[in-house]
């Protein structure tokens, strides 16, 4: 008993063999694990951090700055002596004498210093610099928005995946059982010599045929658990099922092309973020502009001397720094250019993007039209081909229809659920598909689902 605790719990840490690690997730669960574990998630959150560093650098380039340093001197240099005495306060009559002068000894000066700066005026270069920071942090935000809006869309279609596997396996799985019944029937009638052989035989065919699709059903069952786990960003090892439930069948787009496409101009987060990227660069190419304009800064410092280290013999000063550059080499306006080329760059992505959002959306939008076309003609083929096998299997028992037209009733309805099914996903997918388009996806946007019935 002890040892099943103990691998029970090595199992629920992760250190187990990976067939032990397997987790039942709610769509809602599944999406919450793949924003935290997806790496994507990891990057745009590495990139969110850089900006908000690189935002308080901007802002720290404004505030004063304040230094503290000590230094000791030993020297027999008559300037450095002289210059000793005048610093500690100490200077005499008899240290003008010639021979003094010259022969000043060995000198020894110990300097405190604390100092103090502050840029006031800097031709907007520190402002721009802050609200570059600024449209950055935006920028970063905006990306990380997108990048989860792509990770919800992934995990939603990879789950809608698994789901419709699923239910074609189930689909295999009821065909198998119907032909196991033909097989196991016409093999009785056949011993009683009440069939003929042939009968018996297609119907031993037909069963292995439907096997054979059930086989391939369980494998796409297990393909669509793997493309799950890789877009939640589960651990190897983990297998992932789903809960049991179906999609609920979504609600047509109630809005015209033309707003969905304004709603994605206005609303996605990658647009927001080139836009913000552009403001940035803006800034950037004036604060580059500004370095060539005139600079005051104001300064501070006390010092203080002694022949060892104590605050003795304090002196200060206080002033202002008006420069400005007269040549650098072109440094400043070549990189005012190269902020401008990059500037032309992400004007031609955003104009890029916006191509690509107008293909997505309408793709989006004209397919879940055609999806739904689609479903409510498989719908109501599945309906016909549900009657159709009633009547044929009674005909069937009746002996007034051959075991082929039964046979070929029920394949009907395998394939008109299929295609129901097949419709479902893409008039479901792309309704999603729709909501990432637009920008307006999230977590409270997700699909609704329900149990079976």
């Amino acid at each position: 008993m002890r040892r099943f605790w103990v691998s029970f719990m090595i199992a629920l840490i992760g250190v187990g063999p990976p067939l032990a690690a397997a987790r039942v997730f709610t769509l809602r669960q599944a999406v919450r694990f793949a924003l935290t574990h997806n790496s994507a998630t990891s990057v745009a959150r590495a990139k969110e951090g850089i900006a908000r560093d690189e935002g308080r650098l901007a802002r720290a380039e404004g505030e004063p700055q304040a230094n503290v340093s000590y230094g000791y001197l030993v020297s027999d240099n008559p300037l450095e002596a002289l210059s000793a005495e005048l610093e500690r306060r100490q200077v005499t009559a008899q240290d003008f004498v010639p021979s003094t002068l010259n022969h000043p000894g060995t000198t020894r000066l110990g300097t405190t210093s604390l100092s103090l700066s502050w840029p006031i005026y800097t031709g907007g270069a520190i402002d721009e610099g802050i609200q570059a920071g600024n449209w950055g942090q935006k920028a970063a935000r905006e990306f990380a928005q997108r990048t989860r809006q792509h990770i919800i869309a992934g995990v939603v279609e990879a789950y809608e995946g698994l789901a419709m596997a699923q239910a074609a396996r189930r689909i295999a799985r009821a065909a198998v059982a119907a032909a196991s019944r033909h097989a196991h029937t016409t093999s009785v009638l056949f011993a009683q010599g009440r069939i003929v052989r042939s009968d018996a035989l297609t119907a031993s065919v037909n069963l292995g045929a439907n096997k054979e699709l059930l086989a391939e059903a369980a494998s796409d069952v297990e393909t669509a658990q793997e493309n799950l786990a890789l877009a939640m960003g589960a651990p190897a090892g983990v297998r992932v099922h789903i809960s049991h439930g179906t999609l609920k069948i979504p609600a047509l787009p109630r809005q015209s092309l033309e707003h969905y496409l304004h709603t994605a101009f206005v609303q996605r987060p990658d647009v927001q973020a080139l836009r913000a990227e552009l403001h940035m660069m803006q800034a950037r190419v004036r604060a580059a502009r500004a370095q060539s304009s005139v600079h005051i800064s104001l300064m501070a410092q006390s010092q203080w001397f002694s022949q060892t280290p104590a605050l003795r013999h304090n002196a200060w000063t206080v002033g202002a720094v008006i420069s400005k550059s007269l040549y650098d080499g072109d440094r400043a306006r070549d990189h005012a250019d190269v902020l401008q080329e990059r500037m032309a760059e992400v004007n031609g992505k955003l104009a890029g993007l916006k191509s690509r959002i107008d293909y997505e959306v309408a793709t989006a939008y004209d397919t879940m039209h055609n999806a739904a076309r689609r479903y409510r003609i498989a719908h109501a083929n599945v309906a016909r081909a549900r009657r159709t096998v009633v009547l044929v299997d009674r005909r069937y028992g009746e002996g007034r229809a051959i075991l082929l037209e039964l046979l070929n009733a029920e394949e009907a309805l395998v394939q008109a659920r299929e295609q129901e099914l097949g419709a479902l996903y893409a008039f479901a997918s792309h309704h999603v598909g729709l909501a990432s388009a637009c920008g307006t996806l999230s977590m409270r946007s997700l699909p609704a689902w329900r149990a079976h019935s």
